[in-house]
């Protein structure tokens, strides 16, 4: 029988499976088993064993070992395998996070995030439509005259501040969080072009206008965009946050003194070099040469430019009882206060071309005027790379070494006026704004204005308060804005050689008075003392050079912040032989030496047992300090003191357990009650 069953096991070819189990009628008899018949024995006989609970290892340990067998075979292979393996690796992984990161980004939702035009276009109403051209149009009457004196103090010839005020509309129409905001030439980033792009290969004769490199400005517009957009792509708009208010301030209010100071010179019809000191020696040297028309002329667009802001501001708010011809009065009057700097420009425009013959030598005519402009669109191309100054090309490293820290500043302060005003309207008209996306919107505004000769965009305060006043519904606003400019470009570039360089005086004159800020200054002062020197410090280093007395106010403000974690706030309290130290705020490498020198200090003394230190208060410890007390540990330790630490977070408990500070025996607690406690007994076995 045995022999048969196993003859037909051989012919099945089940000797060759794994782990069979043959069983015979004799051994299941022996068993106590029921006599089984030949087929039921083979069937049996052909099962596989099925192991039992007790004997199936878990799945875990299988991969585990697999694992072991891996590492194990990769510290058997040569270095350069063992390289090879981790880059490929490290690919996979970095391939995957790619993957996951553009479905992220190519969502629906991101989309709609990245352009808001795509939320708010389906519900655009006829009504809103209305709101945004009479707003779009005001606006646009109100940055043509002003962008061409933005373009003067800039130190370029009048066509750029055109060309810097329409493409930034249109992309902010796409891409803003902020109905209100009107992107374009202003008076901070016109001062700073001035100051980084001035053209450094060319001697220019005292009192010239154009004295800034247009190469130079139209590449700080693209690095510009491109530093913004890096900053949008790694999130690092938190950097802006390092530059304090009192130094905006600061910065803000000299920029005001020293723009209205060298507009004087055209006031006056003087020449006069660069520089805020230059400008007043100047000013009071040929005061016998003043010009008596352009005198005039700027004092009286002065006047009238101030009475119609204060009418605008005094006389327009609607009143209950109004009879119709009192509103259609104060309707009027709030359009000349609004486009007043239109008016101005046009009114004298008119008289000079009245009593202005083109023709004759520009020191024999009544009036000064501006220079004759490029008209026509710009054209849309990459900004050069490269500039030529007679014979010797300059390269672009050598473009952005003169661009210096400009590269940095500029960046910076773009998206921070963008945003400061983008949130003071968000809170002012209830809508939220979001930061992220402004710097992103402001980034590429910058890229692509450089393609059309554009110098540094941001945010207007000024034409934005026009904006909201207009009572604006949607960013289609600035589309209307910049379809003003481009035709302005287009058909009206003959008339702008008859402005008065006067008038462009006067007109950036009132426009920066509102950039001094006495009431901030003041409530600084009454705030916290502190804060005053980083403003005075900016303040007064920005008379001398804008960009230097930027760069030293952020110095000296975070000086004033990192004063604070070299010496941190430690209250030391003694209990007879318990001196407990209270730490009052993070610990990192500042502030590290300071602490170690507490702990030494107890140490030399010598006048007590244990020494608490309450990190209750600790919110971040890195490696300087985590080094600083195990050295107090060692201290403590080689006097007989012991060092206990409570309050501490789990992850800083951990991170001096790896300091190795319990080599000194240090203890843990979670509060000094525990600690002092935990004393008691060895007292009493003392």
């Amino acid at each position: 029988m045995d022999d048969k069953i196993v003859e037909e096991i051989e012919q099945s070819g089940v000797n060759n499976a794994p782990e069979y189990k043959l069983v015979s009628s004799a051994s299941s008899s022996e068993k106590n088993h029921p006599q089984l018949s030949d087929n039921e024995v083979i069937t049996l006989i052909t099962s596989p064993i099925m192991p039992s609970e007790e004997t199936i290892p878990p799945a875990n340990n299988d991969e585990n070992n697999e694992r072991e067998n891996e590492k194990s075979e990769q510290r058997k292979m040569p270095v350069v395998y063992q390289l090879r393996h981790g880059a490929e690796v490290a690919s996979k992984k970095i391939g995957s996070g790619c993957t996951r990161y553009w479905s992220s980004t190519c969502s629906v939702d991101t989309v709609k995030q990245k352009l808001p035009i795509i939320t708010w276009l389906p519900n655009y109403r006829l009504k809103t439509l209305k709101c945004d051209l009479i707003a779009g149009l005001t606006v646009g009457l109100t940055v043509i005259p002003q962008g061409m004196a933005y373009a003067a103090l800039a130190g370029l010839e009048l066509q750029y501040g055109l060309y810097s005020a329409f493409l930034g509309s249109f992309i902010y129409c796409l891409m803003g969080t902020s109905k209100d905001i009107t992107m374009g030439p202003t008076a901070i980033m016109s001062i700073l072009v001035h100051t980084y792009a001035a053209d450094p290969w060319k001697v220019h004769e005292e009192g010239a206008e154009n004295t800034t490199n247009v190469t130079l400005a139209v590449l700080l517009t693209f690095a510009c965009g491109i530093v913004q957009l890096l900053m949008s792509l790694f999130k690092l708009g938190f950097l802006v946050r390092y530059i304090s208010h009192p130094v905006i301030t600061g910065f803000t209010s000299a920029a005001a003194i020293v723009i209205a100071t060298t507009q004087l010179k055209k006031l006056f019809g003087l020449k006069a070099p660069k520089g805020f000191f230059p400008t007043i020696i100047t000013i009071f040297r040929d005061i016998k040469q003043t010009k008596v028309f352009d005198i005039t002329l700027g004092l009286c667009c002065m006047i009238v430019l101030f009475l119609l802001k204060f009418a605008k501001e005094r006389w327009t708010k609607s009143k209950e009882g109004d009879k119709m011809y009192i509103k259609i009065l104060r309707k009027i009057l709030w359009f000349a206060g609004t486009g007043r700097n239109v008016i101005i420009v046009v009114v004298t425009a008119s008289i000079a071309y009245a009593i202005t013959d083109i023709e004759i030598p520009v020191e024999e005519r009544p009036l000064t005027l501006t220079r004759n402009i490029t008209g026509g669109l710009p054209p849309f191309r990459l900004p050069d790379f490269t500039y030529h100054n007679g014979n010797r090309t300059i390269e672009f490293p050598e473009l952005l070494e003169a661009l210096g820290s400009g590269l940095a500043v500029v960046p910076l302060m773009a998206f921070l006026e963008s945003v400061a005003i983008a949130k003071a309207f968000g809170r002012k008209n209830r809508y939220k704004v979001d930061p992220s996306q402004e710097l992103l919107t402001v980034g590429v505004s910058n890229f692509l204005s450089s393609f059309v000769s554009s110098y540094p965009i941001t945010g207007s305060f000024g034409r934005s308060a026009v904006n909201a006043q207009s009572n604006v519904m949607t960013p289609m606003g600035g589309v209307f804005t910049g379809t003003v400019v481009l035709l302005a470009l287009q058909f009206l570039s003959d008339a702008f050689q008859y402005i008065p360089s006067a008038a462009l005086g006067a007109v950036i004159i009132m426009a920066v008075m509102n950039l001094f800020d006495f009431a901030a200054m003041r409530h600084i002062w009454h705030v916290n003392k502190l804060d005053v020197f980083p403003l005075a410090v900016t303040f007064f280093c920005c008379f001398w050079h804008i960009a230097y007395g930027i760069m030293i106010g952020i110095g000296v403000s975070l000086l004033v912040l990192l004063a604070a974690h070299v010496r941190p706030k430690a209250k030391t309290e003694k209990t007879g032989d318990i001196t407990t130290i209270k730490i009052g705020r993070g610990l990192d490498y500042p502030g590290a030496e300071y602490i170690e020198d507490k702990l030494q200090d107890e140490a030399d003394k010598g006048d007590c047992k244990i020494v608490i230190l309450d990190c209750e208060n600790v919110t971040n410890l890195d490696y300087s300090a985590a080094e600083a007390i195990y050295h107090g540990a060692e201290a403590l330790h080689h006097v007989n003191i012991s060092l206990k630490i409570c309050g501490l977070m789990e992850k800083h408990e951990k991170m001096l357990k790896r300091q190795n500070v319990i080599k000194y025996h240090v203890k843990f607690y979670d509060d000094t009650e525990e600690a002092i406690l935990d004393t008691i007994p060895s007292e009493e076995q003392v």
